[in-house]
């Protein structure tokens, strides 16, 4: 890396060209003195006008309709000429490219095309763009072309069609399986007007219940996150600095805030090359062409001028790495510190607890909580404050969840809990269609118009027929009762029945802990987290073969030569297949988390962010190799030309492929457009809509069409989102995506980057609106998220290594194409290498560097449990649900641990006896 930095540092000081056109071949020679003929911009300075301000010199106005620049001079039929100035003179109104010299055009007849000593393959005359032209069948892979000199109206046909093409009668190329997209996009059609038919049924509805729905927005208000005085925040309150959700929710918005200031500043450095250096930097592979002539020019131009200019790409790079790797580390350290200093400063409930792992199975008829803490005093000799011990009762979930309900209803609710509504009745078909379709939205809301009333005596039997996980969680007195129990049996264990369990410090918080999914095995979450990474290679392959092969084949039918790219219409397609990839692998990704049933909601945040990051960069890598090798071959199908005039078919080494300008332009486009506005914007522009506006229109028509829907069944159906730190899994993939921009020409640095950061500024704010108007009360204390997603930054710090590599060896050639110390899978090896060498370093950095300062931190908080209970529902024994229940039923608590529920704090009763301190407020909670 210093070689790279020194070499660069000498190129600027001795002012050297990054490239010596001079010296090149004798064909490039000849191409710079045919544009020394033509004007004098190859006498100016290296560091002057575009390819717009060139083709101007040349005599070609971009601005400027074909027929204002109409050659006049007829003497043009007779002569052949680099890169003609103008189109060609009506007596002779077809350009025709030379056969042994590139870029070289005569001015022909239309049955000249293909004569005089012009390319041979070239004998059809375009009547729109005055060209002769190569055979052009769209979705052809061997084209046959007319004889020269031949006249008539079938002047080419295909011989052999593309894959996923069938050859018809008439010599042209129709796509396979038409009728299968036809019938699907008839299928959407279709759904989308039924959903638009029951949308406006239930709409048409007058609303009978607004009781319920005064009850759910009621609810609304009372689970939003506020200040201690119980007002909302206000939207502009800081989150930043101001912790209202836990110091996670500070480390998400500073990861956030962060990458803002990342992608800023190397704009800005870009910047600065394109102020100091040369505007071509921000043209150099973006440019359109209309006619052959400007296509040569551009593709010659634009070559000399990307290799004049590599160094500036070079030295970017080289702060880009530093600047990268550098920054991630400040980082880091400075948010270990603050997870740190968050712990002295405000006590958690994970600070007085620790897990107790490895019990054995005990039954519920056992008093399985005083039996705990009495094994944890005996081997610790540490009072606990309680035990709450983890129960298996998914098979149970639904009858566990219906009882709460139960309990919180008759608590609650100002109407009688079972009061009787006539049911409304639906009638024809339309109407139980409509019916149908509204109880299967409310099942997905957990709504139940059906009320079973469940008896004391079948929740005892409940109970006492359930057994225990092998964790539970025992809560300390004080941080110093919790760490001096930990370390008395760090090697000894905690005896229970004879089996020796293992004490360990708590990691989550409460509120995150999912206690139906205590009873899974890790034998059985390994099976779980196999079958979800199956499901999402499947979930790839699919939507790569079904939906997005036959969109490649389309797009691989335009040649990318004279301006035959593709239209809106084929990016519009793009932008609804990347952004519809994208959701269909969010839910298989989410589906996967949840599947694997893991004990927290930071595990599963984790390894939701692995699944849809290692599913986005798979899906990414199949749809960009698939669509540029379809390019490829059809580029080479008509014959296109490098910069040197040798064919794209003619180059044998992947190395000079990817160098080569058609393959730069066109991967440049794809990759740009991949990224905005499909990924970088479209699914966080619609997320508000699809996930705060319309469940909540959609909950209001339903609960005021429906008497039946109150209390509990009203709050769900108008309840507030959840957050989750999913954003990781966003941010990362955007910003892997960015770095990857600088393998390929540098005009499409600046776009991508300047739509990066105008797209995580809307992402920044939209979350702010969201975490303080319209997600529920929610605690992100631990640190296990925010780790993993300043872990997986070192993704895109490692692929701006590879680039770095890439790019300087590209400078240190002669300017050829797959020039370079490196080369061919040598120069993938070593990219490869580096990227690799740069991942583990910087994990092992952050893991025996930076992680090791957490532990630094000898100080603990003066707080008691029962002062820092006071003010914090949410414990671990209130987000038990098993606990509570037992507290009530089995172990006859008066009064009884009540359940924690977001909004409903104010069921809580105080019993310091078994734990239970908190207070409630009338004015609210913090």
């Amino acid at each position: 890396m210093h070689f790279v930095l020194l070499f660069v540092f000498l190129k600027a000081v001795r002012g050297e060209e990054a490239c010596d056109l001079d010296g090149g071949p004798q064909k490039q020679r000849s191409l710079l003195q045919n544009f020394a003929v033509k004007s004098a911009v190859s006498q100016e300075n290296d560091l002057q006008p575009g390819p717009r301000l060139r083709l101007k010199v040349l005599g070609y106005n971009p601005d400027e309709r074909p027929e204002e620049v109409q050659s006049k001079d007829t003497s043009l039929c007779e002569e052949d000429i680099f890169a003609r100035p103008e189109l060609c003179p009506a007596k002779c109104p077809y350009a025709a490219e030379m056969k042994k010299e590139f870029c070289h055009f005569r001015c022909v007849e239309r049955n000249q095309c293909g004569l005089l000593g012009t390319v041979e393959n070239a004998t059809i005359p375009d009547d729109r763009l005055m060209v002769c032209r190569h055979c052009n069948v769209e979705g052809c892979l061997h084209c046959a072309h007319a004889k020269p000199g031949q006249v008539g109206e079938k002047l080419e046909h295909c011989r052999q069609c593309m894959p996923g093409y069938s050859l018809t009668e008439e010599g042209e190329c129709q796509m396979k399986g038409l009728g299968f997209f036809i019938a699907m996009a008839v299928i959407s059609v279709v759904a989308v007007i039924l959903v638009i038919v029951w949308y406006v049924l239930i709409s048409m509805k007058p609303c009978v219940n607004p009781e319920g729905v005064a009850e759910g927005y009621e609810s609304r208000e009372r689970t939003r996150l506020t200040e201690v005085s119980g007002e909302a925040y206000p939207l502009t309150t800081n989150l930043l600095s101001t912790n209202v959700a836990g110091v996670g929710t500070m480390a998400l918005f500073r990861y956030q805030f962060a990458l803002l200031i990342w992608a800023i500043t190397l704009l800005l450095v870009w910047f600065g090359f394109v102020i100091f250096v040369s505007s071509d930097l921000l043209i150099l592979g973006n440019r359109l062409a209309e006619s052959p002539q400007m296509l040569c020019a551009i593709v010659e131009w634009g070559h000399h001028r990307q290799m004049e200019l590599i160094w500036t790409k070079v030295s970017w790079l080289c702060f880009a790495y530093i600047f990268s790797f550098g920054g991630a580390i400040f980082y880091a350290v400075q948010q270990t510190k603050l997870f740190a200093r968050a712990d002295v400063e405000h006590a958690t409930m994970a600070s007085f607890a620790a897990k107790l792992e490895g019990l054995p199975s005990l039954g519920g008829h056992e008093p399985v909580e005083e039996k705990l803490k009495g094994a944890v005093k005996a081997a610790t000799g540490v009072q606990p404050v309680a035990v709450s011990v983890a129960w298996d009762y998914a098979p149970s979930r639904k009858m566990v969840e219906a009882i709460l309900e139960q309990e919180m209803e008759a608590e609650t609710s100002a109407h009688a809990p079972h009061a009787e509504h006539e049911t409304p009745s639906a009638s024809g078909i339309l109407g139980q269609a409509e019916a149908w379709a509204t109880g299967k939205v409310l099942d997905a809301w957990h709504v139940h118009l059906e009320h079973h009333h469940v008896s004391d005596e079948e929740v005892k039997s409940l109970l006492t027929s359930m057994s225990t996980s092998s964790c539970a969680f025992v809560v300390f007195p004080s941080q110093e009762a919790q760490a001096k129990a930990i370390a008395a049996v760090k090697t000894s264990g905690v005896a229970v029945d004879q089996k020796a369990c293992k004490l360990t410090p708590c990691r989550y918080a409460p509120e995150g802990l999912f206690w139906h999914n205590m009873g899974v095995t890790p034998e059985q979450r390994t099976r779980r987290i196999m079958l979800a990474l199956l499901a999402l290679a499947v979930s790839c392959t699919i939507w790569t073969f079904i939906l997005y092969i036959p969109y490649a084949l389309y797009m691989s039918s335009f040649s990318y030569a004279n301006g035959d790219e593709p239209g809106e219409f084929s990016e519009g397609l793009f932008i609804c297949l990347v952004v519809g990839s994208q959701i269909g692998l969010f839910v298989v990704s989410s589906m996967g988390a949840k599947h694997a049933a893991f004990h927290s909601e930071d595990e599963t945040q984790k390894a939701y962010t692995m699944y849809y990051n290692a599913a986005l960069i798979l899906n990414l890598i199949l749809d960009l190799a698939l669509q540029t090798y379809l390019s490829y071959l059809q580029m080479v199908g008509v014959g296109a030309h490098t910069s040197d005039g040798r064919l794209l078919g003619s180059l044998e080494s992947f190395q000079e492929i990817f160098e080569s300008y058609p393959v730069q332009k066109s991967m440049g486009k794809l990759l740009f457009v991949y990224c905005w506005p499909c990924t970088f914007f479209v699914p966080f522009l619609a997320e508000p809509f699809a996930v705060q506006w319309l469940p909540q229109h959609l909950g209001q028509k339903l609960v005021g069409a429906d008497k039946r829907i109150k209390g509990e069944n009203a709050e769900k159906a108008l309840e507030l989102g959840e957050m989750e730190q999913g954003r990781y899994a966003d941010c990362i993939f955007n910003v892997i995506l960015v770095v990857c921009i600088p393998f390929i020409s540098p005009a499409y640095l600046a776009l991508t980057f300047a739509a990066l950061i105008f797209s995580h500024l809307y992402l920044y704010l939209y979350d702010t609106v969201k975490v303080l108007r319209y997600v529920r009360k929610f605690n992100f204390s631990g640190p296990e998220v925010h780790w993993l997603g300043m872990q997986l930054f070192a993704l895109p710090v490692a692929i701006l290594a590879a680039c770095l590599l890439f790019k300087a060896n590209q400078m240190s050639g002669d300017g050829t194409l797959g020039s370079g110390f490196l080369k061919g899978y040598s120069l993938g090896l070593a990219c490869v290498g580096v990227a690799l060498l740069h991942f583990v370093v910087h994990l092992c950095v952050l893991e025996y560097m930076v992680k090791p300062m957490a532990d630094q931190q000898e100080e603990q908080s003066s707080a008691t449990y029962a002062e820092a209970a006071k003010s914090c529902p949410a414990t671990y024994l209130s987000t038990n649900p098993i606990h509570c229940l037992r507290s009530k039923y089995i172990l006859k608590h008066n009064p009884p641990q009540a359940f924690y529920a977001p909004g409903k704090e104010s069921l809580a009763k105080t019993n310091p006896e078994i734990g239970a301190y908190f207070e409630f407020q009338e004015k609210g909670l913090k």
